[in-house]
């Protein structure tokens, strides 16, 4: 018996990257799961894993359009009869999008708009539908995509953590609105987390670590490994499963220690010698 057997899910944002690592983790722990993402690519990512033997279903659908969001939660009910699962977790991340999304004088106001109505409006919705659904049947767990980027304030990417920051509250509010339903929300922080690796990723000219930002991010983490989408995956199927049923309202950050120190990590580091003091023998 899988730690999630019997439930039954929808996960958006789920034809790749992180939404797709959830997916398979969540159906291999015996979920079945409604697949929507905005991308017909989704279908074709349904066809494989249900070829693996997993339980999926592909719904083709954008987050922002209420009648989709609608559409996918009665899919689900169609589908398998409940809903105990709904992981808001799609969100406009192309680089292209983030290239645009610099600072306030430099960000247009429809680039803004259409971030917020995305990557907020989608978490909005898809609450709004599910909330009722899973209260019919006694509960349900409702996990939320933030990023670290939501923690302050930075030279860029304005739009994205503005509205990253929304879901941090939507999160906190839907969790104090609901719990008496037995309606538990949380929200899954990632930090910097590698692509999985292929011979595709290996063509690109420039590995994630070679991105500046990307750097700066990794000088500041506490752990000196890299995070990967199984780190977020896992934790997803733990907020998902009777195992967090005591946890609601909560940001669990999986960042590598980012958010959990001063900003003065890396300098200290560099002061200290381009590394951390190693422990001494016979410490215990």
């Amino acid at each position: 018996m899988g730690r999630l057997a019997g439930k039954v899910a929808i996960a958006t944002g789920a034809a790749g990257g992180l939404g797709l690592a959830g997916v398979r983790a969540m159906a291999a722990q015996g979920a079945h799961v409604v697949m929507m993402d905005v991308s017909s690519a989704v279908r074709e990512r349904a066809r494989e894993l249900a070829a693996e033997g997993f339980e999926v279903v592909p719904y083709t659908g954008d987050v922002s359009v209420e009648e989709d969001v609608a559409g996918v939660v009665e899919l689900a009910q169609r589908s398998y009869g409940r809903l105990d699962v709904l992981w808001n977790n799609a969100a406009l991340l192309s680089p292209e999008w983030m290239l645009q999304d610099t600072d306030v004088l430099h960000v247009s106001r429809d680039h803004l708009m259409r971030t917020l109505e995305v990557n907020v409006g989608g978490v909005f919705l898809g609450s709004k539908h599910a909330v009722p659904v899973m209260a019919a049947s006694g509960g349900g767990s409702i996990i939320n995509t933030s990023s670290v980027q939501a923690a302050g304030g930075d030279l860029t990417l304005v739009s994205y953590g503005t509205s990253k920051a929304a879901i941090e509250h939507l999160t906190r509010s839907v969790a104090t609105s609901y719990g008496h339903l037995g309606i538990r929300c949380n929200a899954v922080v990632p930090g910097l987390i590698a692509p999985p690796s292929s011979p595709a990723a290996a063509e690109r000219p420039h590995r994630l670590e070679d991105i500046a930002p990307a750097r700066l991010i990794r000088d500041s983490q506490m752990l000196d490994l890299p995070g990967d989408q199984a780190d977020v995956a896992n934790t997803v199927v733990f907020l998902a499963s009777d195992e967090s049923k005591f946890i609601t309202g909560q940001l669990i950050r999986v960042d590598g220690g980012v958010t959990g120190h001063l900003p003065t990590l890396a300098d200290r580091r560099r002061l200290a010698g381009a590394a951390p003091t190693p422990l001494k023998a016979g410490l215990g």
